[in-house]
C-alpha cells in the first residue's frame, strides 16, 4: 500500500514535484503522466494531505492612516490605538499618506477593497474636497470613520483633537514675557486645521500686544524636518534681527535646531526656540533643554480607539445624530530655551 507521496513518485517513476502537481491539479503535467499518477493513487487508496489555506480569524479590521509615519507624534498615537484595539481582538492595518492627497486616496481605496470595518485617519486637508467627500460617504455606509488630530468641518464625522490655539497662544506669550518682539514662526500647511490654528494664535497674540505682524517672519513649512532646516537657514541669513522662533511641530523644530547648530549659534544664548511637540525621542546634540508643547498622544490614541469600538459595536441605524468630538489640552513645558 502506498503511504506517502515519495512512494507514489517511485511507483510512477516521476519526481515528487510532478506527483504533487498532478494530485493538486496545479502547474503543468503531461496528461498521460497525470492520468497514470491518478490511477496509481486511486488503486492504492492514497489520498494526499490537504492543507487549509490560512484566512483571517474573523476578527474585525481597522485601518489607520497617518500624515507622517516618521513623526513620533503619530507613532505614539498609533501605539495607543493598536494596543487598545488588540485587547478587543481587532486587527489593524497602518498606512502613511505622507502629507499627499493622492497617497491618501490610494490608502482609502485600498482599505475599502480590503473591506475594513473602520478607518481612523488624520486627513491631509480640509480643502481637498474629493477626499473629504470620500470619507463622508464611507462613514455613512458600513465603514466607521474616526478623525485623528485633524478636522473636516461640516462633514459630521467623529473625531479626537487637541486645542492647538490656546497652547500656541501661551507659547508666544512666554516669548513676549522674555522680552522678544522679533519672533518668527515656521508654520505647517494652513490647509490643515492644526497648521491654521497655530498660525492664527501667533498672529492674534502679537496683535493683542500691539506688535506689528511682519510677513517676512512667517515661513510656511510642510511639517517635515527638511523644511524646518532650510527655512531656519533663511531666517538666520535674511532676518538676523529675529531673536526667537516658534516651530509649529516637532519635526520642523528638529530641522531648525540643526540649522541653528550648523550656523555656529546656540540656544538660547543666540536665539530662543519653542517646539510644538515633544523632542524627547531625539538626541539633539545632547540638549534636552528645549521648551516644548507636550501633546497628549497616548490619551488621544486611546480615545480614538474608544470611539471606534463604540461605532463598531453599534449599528448605523442606532448611531447618534451628532458626531462625538473630543478635544484634549496640551501642556507647555518651560525648559529654558
Amino acid at each position: 500500500m502506498i503511504k506517502s507521496i515519495q512512494e507514489l513518485a517511485a511507483a510512477a517513476q516521476v519526481s515528487t514535484a510532478t506527483v504533487s502537481r498532478a494530485l493538486h491539479n496545479s502547474g503543468y503535467v503531461n496528461e498521460e503522466t497525470k492520468q497514470k499518477i491518478l490511477a496509481l493513487a486511486k488503486s492504492a487508496g492514497f489520498e494526499p494531505k490537504r492543507y487549509r489555506h490560512k484566512t483571517r480569524s474573523g476578527n474585525e479590521l481597522v485601518g489607520i492612516i497617518v500624515a507622517d509615519l516618521r513623526n513620533v507624534f503619530f507613532q505614539e498615537i498609533i501605539t495607543s490605538i493598536v494596543d487598545r484595539l488588540y485587547r478587543h481582538n481587532i486587527d489593524t492595518v497602518i498606512c502613511n499618506s505622507d502629507e499627499s492627497p493622492q497617497r491618501e486616496i490610494r490608502c482609502l481605496s485600498m482599505l475599502q477593497q480590503r473591506n475594513v470595518n473602520g478607518i481612523i485617519i488624520s486627513p491631509i486637508s480640509e480643502t481637498v474636497e474629493y477626499n473629504a467627500r470620500y470619507l463622508k460617504e464611507l462613514n455613512e455606509s458600513v465603514t466607521s470613520v474616526v478623525l485623528m488630530d485633524r478636522d473636516l468641518k461640516g462633514y459630521g464625522i467623529d473625531g479626537v483633537f487637541q486645542d492647538n490655539y490656546d497652547v500656541s497662544t501661551k507659547a508666544v506669550e512666554v516669548l513676549l514675557e522674555a522680552g522678544h518682539t522679533d519672533i518668527a514662526i515656521i508654520t505647517g500647511p494652513i490647509s490643515s486645521k492644526p497648521g491654521l490654528d497655530r498660525l492664527n494664535a501667533y498672529i492674534d497674540t502679537l496683535s493683542s500686544h500691539n506688535i506689528k505682524i511682519c510677513r517676512d517672519y512667517i515661513l510656511y513649512g510642510d511639517f517635515k524636518m527638511d523644511s524646518g532646516y532650510h527655512l531656519t537657514k533663511d531666517i538666520l541669513q535674511q532676518q538676523p534681527q529675529v531673536t526667537a522662533i516658534f516651530c509649529t511641530n516637532n519635526m520642523m523644530a528638529i530641522g531648525a535646531i540643526r540649522a541653528i547648530h550648523d550656523s555656529g549659534l546656540t540656544i538660547p544664548e543666540d536665539i530662543a526656540l519653542i517646539s510644538f511637540g515633544s523632542l524627547a525621542q531625539f538626541d539633539l546634540f545632547h540638549d534636552s533643554t528645549i521648551t516644548e508643547i507636550q501633546q497628549p498622544t497616548f490619551a488621544m490614541g486611546d480615545e480614538c480607539a474608544s470611539i471606534m469600538l463604540e461605532k463598531l459595536h453599534r449599528s448605523h441605524k442606532h448611531r447618534p445624530p451628532n458626531a462625538k468630538r473630543t478635544v484634549f489640552d496640551s501642556e507647555l513645558l518651560l525648559r529654558g530655551s
